[in-house]
């Protein structure tokens, strides 16, 4: 490392050289000469263990990855793109099958924070920086928060504006503080995990004693099938593995593993909000008769 920083990057005419003799998207995507050293030896070190017979190491808490035009995981990057496309769709098909509405407006603004997500999560393998790791991080919890909250809502079964401007207030505070916590205080991997899986296991929970509770509606399968296929997918995150031919590794899989789930959980979201509509218009039918 020190050897080819001085090589490469020690005075103003070798780091000329450097930034003429490297291609424009490494520069676009702010490969640094000392990033390059870095990444250099990272593989030197790769090519030694298997030399050596050796397990391949992580590199600062990462798997090496064979890099394309200067992306770092290629894999998690169009498995990302795909999610991001797939929550784009099929919220495209929601928004045209269901009017505007109290209960589409709170999963409107869940397909925006998903594609929030996944855009993040696609810089972020693209290139990992402080910077992209955090914005990564930080969408991936609103999301996962909104998810809960959304649940909340949904469990209130009520069209009036202000319950979900009421219950969103505790939900708003936290992410705040959590945002606050991880920018400027610590930013803890261990803490950021606990939360979400936390916050993450109480939405499962919830969406399965809701489905219980309303089993006899023939829609209600999608969103089991949805929450259960999402916890198990989870299961790829704790069975960490090398990258096989160090481009796909386990957290790519999982990636991959998401991509159909948007197609059950929006025909989901479709169905009950129309239902609850119809529940709701027979109800204010029912009380204008009365009255």
């Amino acid at each position: 490392m020190h050897w080819c920083g001085v090589r490469n990057c020690s005075n103003s005419s070798r780091l000329a050289d450097f930034e003429a003799s490297r291609p424009w998207y490494l520069t676009f995507l702010q490969w640094e000469c000392w990033d390059e050293c870095d990444h250099f030896c990272m593989w030197h070190v790769v090519r030694l263990f298997e030399y050596n017979g050796q397990e391949i190491p992580q590199f600062h808490g990462k798997w090496p990855f064979y890099r394309f035009c200067g992306i770092q995981e290629p894999a998690s990057v169009l498995f990302s793109i795909l999610n991001g496309f797939v929550h784009y769709y099929m919220w495209q098909k929601f928004r045209k099958s269901v009017p505007n509405c109290p209960f589409s407006v709170i999963w409107n603004i869940q397909a925006l924070l998903s594609i929030n997500a996944w855009f993040w999560s696609t810089v972020f393998h693209t290139r990992d920086t402080p910077l992209t790791e955090k914005l990564d991080y930080f969408c991936a919890f609103s999301l996962v928060l909104y998810s809960f909250y959304s649940l909340c809502v949904r469990l209130c079964s009520s069209p009036k504006s202000w319950v979900p401007v009421t219950v969103a207030v505790p939900f708003l505070s936290y992410f705040i503080y959590h945002i606050y916590y991880l920018s400027y205080i610590r930013f803890d991997y261990g803490y950021n995990m606990k939360a979400n899986v936390i916050i993450g296991l109480l939405n499962s929970c919830g969406w399965m004693l809701w489905c219980y509770k309303h089993r006899h509606k023939p829609y209600v399968w999608k969103c089991a099938t949805s929450v259960l296929a999402v916890n198990l997918l989870l299961l790829l995150e704790l069975c960490d593995f090398p990258p096989w031919k160090f481009m796909i590794d386990a957290h790519a899989l999982w990636h991959l593993g998401t991509v159909p789930v948007p197609f059950l959980w929006y025909s989901f979201l479709t169905e009950d909000c129309l239902n609850e509509m119809n529940v709701l218009g027979l109800c204010i039918n029912s009380v204008k008769k009365l009255g």
